[in-house]
């Protein structure tokens, strides 16, 4: 902090225990009494901070605070010191009890000069040794007037001083057994050593050589002393006199004004916030609204009183329409091959949301400004929707922030609280702003489909403002009052049922729909991203895991089936805890790799949760149909089982017969009243199904009777016989359009007593005239089948454009028919030798057929791979029928 002087007793705080380590050291090892002690050239920043926070109390050695005042410590280089400095005794040496540090006593004696460095600080020698040389000090002419002029103007000064001021006075008292004051050498480092001057008049007193000269610059220290003391005891008196109980305040806010007035400050609180409110938009463009609102509040603020309520609103006010970015904004990448790295690196696949992206960034390219978009990423947990939010942020070099609506009821969380209200705040959107920085961030508002609404309002409403390009860049909070621009923020949200958010927010967003990963990706994404993930998070490292290939095949088959990578992860990263275990266990000396293969894999992650969703094998008994569904968690398989309780028993079906002899002519006589349907058929429908596919089922039963009449008019079993129609896994609730096709599949497959084509599946909701509709969820649902080693799928006509924009990797070994009416449906999914035909043609458009050839061993795709399919497969004839008119394309 300051040079020491000779003879002038000191009690020194060192915080950096390393140093006063090294101290004891030196004690310990018989050495260290004597020391060098020199001044640094510039105060360290830390030691400038704490004088500010807390001065120095002048020598005390009392620990009043945790934070020790630091007046001696370590350097880096022997170059940051003075050249001139002074040899100091250790007296004592004590650590403090209950914090790092402690305090050295030192007696300084003469003034030595270091000559070169012996050896510099190091990490493990706290102090740096240097060769020094001892300086004579002055002779002293008795003779001399100047320097007994000096002497007399100094001893005044000082006799002056110590009435003035008591810190000098109770110094003076401690050192002057020490001094003698009649020798003008000890005087001026009495003075010196006292004084509370700069470091720098200091040292220039420690350093000056010539007596007349050192004295003349202690006697203009001694002189500002006095007159700083002189104006403290000033301002002391004057105070003073105004003193009651009742004003203390008072006279420590007088206190301070008088100090801001004897410097030339004349500023009170209330000014200095009003220059640093308008200091703070300098450099924004504020709208003209904004502007004048602003202008309103700072002339309010300037005539209210400190002490009144309405003064810490209007400042609170103040506060946060000065930190909304207005007119700031980052500036936005416009490198797309930068950006497309970026969006590799961090995700494999979501081939559509990068793609969207890099159209954003041409976009913004070509029209020389920042674009605003909305943007809704539509998927099952874990396909990373999230995730991929702070990408988008990083390749467009934006600011990023995210907040969950979720549950959210209140509309003040999005559009804030009014002023009139204790404690109100803005909304998440100007929080946002102001944490960011940046009118552009991307601003990821997850979970958007789990909205709540109740009586303090409806937050989907309140997004339809915020999420409309055309009104958003006027967007008004209740706290602020005047219009925000949001124009240029790009909204990404997230929603797992896009079905579930209201219509007209919908309408405001581009839907991106991330369907979910298949075997083949969350290979590469395993490979790429979670096993390197977790094994640093685990802190096991490559060198102690090996992952056999076939294990992770395993893994991802058996045990992580969701259509995200949530669920592998977990997986991945039990794997690894239980190998930080075991290598923990072991001695350095034993470590050795752990091999995960398929005879040790169930000993990590226990047994496979799942085998297969199909409950049969390629052939289904009659009556049993696969069909297709989709569930939040991705696509799934589901069976619809039929079976009918007839006069003649369980599963009476009809038999076909080519010809008939005449002696069953009077038989098919006595059968006839029945065959011709006595109206008391029934059904009944269990498996926990909703209304919607409840009444699918009905329709379902009034076409299939209608159709087996079709086939014969003497078809009468469906009408004659008690049907019970079941989906397994009651326990899970299913509802849907979807399956109205397969449940009349599985009416007609029981009641020819027929089983359908093996490795086949299909989907597709059925009128009542037999017309085949389009259903949703066809990427789900082709990976489900793809799954389950599905070969052929019966899909509607309407959804051939669904199934064609798909990866060629997802069609790899499918072969899918898009039927328009369920003639075609029958027609495929039967054996035509095993049925009766029907006799007329389709009633629909003619059927498509898309056959993709099955390549062994599919490796996971890469952008070189899509579209490799290539090979010309022909497509598989349907039954014969000359009524069938089919068209194919081969991909």
């Amino acid at each position: 902090r300051k040079p020491a002087f000779p003879g002038f007793y000191q009690i020194v705080q060192v915080s950096e225990q390393e140093v006063l380590d090294f101290l004891f050291a030196l004690r310990k090892a018989g050495q260290g009494d004597y020391l060098g002690g020199f001044m640094t050239k510039e105060l360290p920043t830390k030691v400038a901070e704490s004088e500010l926070e807390q001065p120095s109390s002048g020598g005390s050695s009392s620990v009043t605070s945790q934070s020790l005042r630091r007046d001696a410590g370590r350097i880096n280089s022997v170059a940051e010191i003075e050249e001139v400095g002074t040899v100091l005794q250790v007296i004592n040496l004590t650590q403090y009890p209950n914090i790092s540090g402690g305090q050295v006593v030192v007696m300084p004696h003469k003034r030595i000069r270091r000559t070169k460095t012996v050896s510099a600080p190091s990490p493990n020698v706290a102090l740096a040794a240097v060769a020094v040389e001892y300086l004579d000090e002055p002779e002293v002419d008795v003779n001399d007037d100047k320097v007994k002029k000096l002497h007399k103007e100094i001893m005044a000064k000082m006799q002056d001083l110590l009435k003035t001021s008591l810190v000098y006075k109770e110094q003076f008292e401690q050192v002057i057994r020490f001094y003698d004051l009649d020798h003008p050498l000890k005087l001026a480092d009495l003075i010196a050593g006292m004084s509370l001057a700069q470091r720098e008049e200091l040292q220039a007193v420690l350093t000056e050589n010539n007596l007349g000269n050192r004295l003349e610059k202690v006697l203009a220290i001694v002189e500002k002393d006095l007159e700083f003391a002189r104006l403290q005891s000033r301002m002391k008196s004057q105070a003073e006199e105004k003193v009651t109980k009742e004003q203390r305040r008072i006279m420590l806010m007088a206190q301070m004004n008088n100090i801001m007035k004897e410097l030339g400050i004349d500023k009170d609180e209330k000014q200095t916030l009003i220059t640093q409110f308008r200091d703070a938009v300098a450099e924004m463009t504020l709208p003209a609204e904004a502007e004048k609102v602003f202008e309103a509040e700072l002339t309010k603020l300037a005539t209210l009183e400190p002490s009144s309520s309405e003064y810490n609103v209007c400042r609170t006010y103040l506060e946060w329409i000065t930190s909304v970015p207005w007119g700031i904004h980052t500036e936005e990448n416009k490198d797309i091959k930068r950006a497309e790295g970026i969006l590799d690196e961090d995700h494999y696949g979501l081939e559509d949301v990068k793609e969207r992206i890099l159209e954003h960034i041409a976009v913004s390219f070509l029209k020389g400004s920042i674009q605003g978009k909305i943007m809704c990423l539509a998927g099952p947990p874990g396909v990373g929707k999230t995730s991929i939010g702070k990408s988008i942020a990083r390749a467009l070099d934006r600011k990023f922030y995210r907040f969950s609506v979720g549950g959210m009821h209140d509309v003040s969380e999005l559009r804030g609280h009014r002023r009139t209200y204790v404690g109100a705040m803005p909304g998440k959107l100007i929080q946002c702003l102001k944490m960011v920085g940046s009118s552009n961030p991307v601003i990821l508002i997850d979970e958007i489909d789990k909205l709540g609404r109740d009586y303090r309002g409806d937050p989907s409403s309140a997004f339809l403002e915020i999420l409309d390009p055309e009104q958003n860049n006027s967007f008004r909070d209740h706290y602020l009052d005047v219009p925000v621009d949001l124009s240029r923020c790009l909204f990404v949200c997230t929603a797992n049922v896009i079905d579930h958010i209201p219509g007209p927010l919908l309408d405001r967003m581009e839907v991106i729909r991330i369907a979910g990963y298949v075997h083949e990706e969350k290979v590469a994404i395993a490979n790429q991203y979670l096993i390197p993930q977790t094994e640093e998070m685990s802190g096991i490292g490559k060198e102690s895991l090996v992952m056999k290939d076939e294990a992770l095949q395993k893994i991802i088959g058996d045990y992580a089936r969701e259509a995200g990578v949530r669920q592998l992860r977990k997986l991945l990263e039990k794997i690894n805890r239980k190998v930080a275990l075991k290598v923990v266990r072991k001695k350095d000396v034993e470590r050795e790799k752990t091999e995960i293969n398929l005879e040790n894999l169930a000993s990590f992650i226990g047994q496979p949760p799942f085998q297969s969703d199909r409950l049969y094998g390629s052939v289904a008994p009659p009556g049993v149909v696969m069909g297709l569904a989709w569930t939040q968690m991705g696509g799934a398989t589901l069976y619809i089982e039929a079976i009918g309780h007839g006069k003649a028993g369980i599963n009476t079906a009809i038999e076909f017969v080519a010809d008939k002899g005449e002696d069953d002519e009077d038989d098919q006589a006595k059968e006839e009243p029945k065959r011709k349907g006595g109206g008391g058929g029934s059904m009944k429908i269990t498996g926990q199904l909703g209304e919607v596919m409840s009444e699918s089922a009905a329709v379902c039963l009034t076409y299939s009777r209608l159709f087996m009449r079709e086939l014969n008019p003497d078809f009468t079993y469906l009408e004659d016989t008690a049907i019970h129609l079941n989906v397994p896994e009651g326990a899970v609730p299913k509802d849907g359009p979807s399956a109205g096709v397969t449940m009349a599949t599985a009416l007609m497959s029981m009641a020819l007593h027929t089983s359908i084509k093996p490795d086949l599946a299909m989907t597709g909701e059925l009128t009542l005239s037999g017309k085949v509709l389009k259903v949703g969820g066809i990427k789900e649902k082709v990976i489900a089948a793809r799954r389950e080693g599905i070969k052929t799928l019966l899909l509607p006509r309407q959804n051939e454009a669904d199934y064609t924009e798909l990866k060629d990797y997802l069609k790899t070994g499918i072969t899918a028919h898009f039927c328009d009416h369920y003639d075609d449906v029958y027609r495929l999914a039967f054996d035509s030798s095993l049925v009766p035909q029907l006799p007329f043609p389709s009633r629909g458009m003619s059927v498509v057929t898309i056959e993709a050839a099955a390549v062994p061993e599919v490796e996971a795709p890469t952008k070189q791979d899509e579209g490799s399919f290539s090979t010309v497969v022909p497509p598989t004839p349907l039954p014969s029928s000359p009524s069938v008119s089919l068209t194919g394309c081969v991909v």
